[in-house]
């Protein structure tokens, strides 16, 4: 088994279970992907509202059974970067929240870390934005770990957002500006303002 993965890493493949979305048949085989190269099937793939990443022939998700109870464990469980970008990117065109939206972008930002994808930079920011824009005032949930019984507290997506935008070293993502003034502008431009020394970020009246 352990050659078998091995061979399939160097395909660019990986193979997971699940079942049709439409038919509730089992799909025993997902083949998720393992490379880095992004091919768009539209120019706003995986960035609300947009829901042609059901279209995309390369999308493993677009007909598996993908719901608030198993994303997170299909998330844990995926090989690649790219693999969870499809995964959230259709995750949120069934249930459009701002996790699922800010997790599209996280993910298209740790593709371009891991393998320089331009198409995963430049996507990356529109899908930031679109966590502004459609769900400013959504949050995540994160686990307390110092905390021996589970408990988890909010934090603000738009806040996340910002972070990683201006300074992603904290989350060992690379810059998708050649200067982080860059990213204020584009958030200025897009109508926010980020206090970088609060970690803040306010709509600009």
């Amino acid at each position: 088994m352990k050659y078998i993965v091995i061979l399939l890493l160097s395909l660019g493949l990986l193979f997971s279970t699940g079942c049709d979305r439409k038919t509730g048949d089992m799909l025993t085989m997902l083949e998720l992907p393992t490379d880095y190269a992004l091919d768009l099937y539209s120019a706003n793939e995986g960035v609300y509202p947009n829901t042609s990443v059901l279209q995309n022939p390369a999308n493993p998700f677009a007909h598996a059974n993908i719901n608030m109870q198993n994303v997170w464990d299909f998330n844990d469980s995926a090989p690649s970067a790219k693999a969870k970008f499809y995964l959230w990117a259709t995750m949120l065109t069934q249930v459009p929240m701002g996790e699922h939206q800010y997790f599209t972008a996280k993910s298209l930002h740790e593709l371009y870390t891991l393998g320089g994808s331009i198409n995963a930079r430049e996507q990356a920011k529109k899908a930031y934005r679109a966590t502004l824009d459609h769900f400013f005032d959504d949050v995540t949930w994160w686990k307390a770990d110092w905390i021996i019984e589970d408990t988890y507290y909010a934090v603000l997506l738009r806040n996340l957002v910002a972070q990683s935008m201006y300074d992603p070293s904290e989350m060992n993502m690379l810059p998708l500006y050649t200067d982080p003034v860059l990213a204020l502008a584009d958030l200025s431009e897009w109508g926010y303002v980020y206090d970088f020394e609060t970690g803040i970020v306010s709509r600009r009246n």
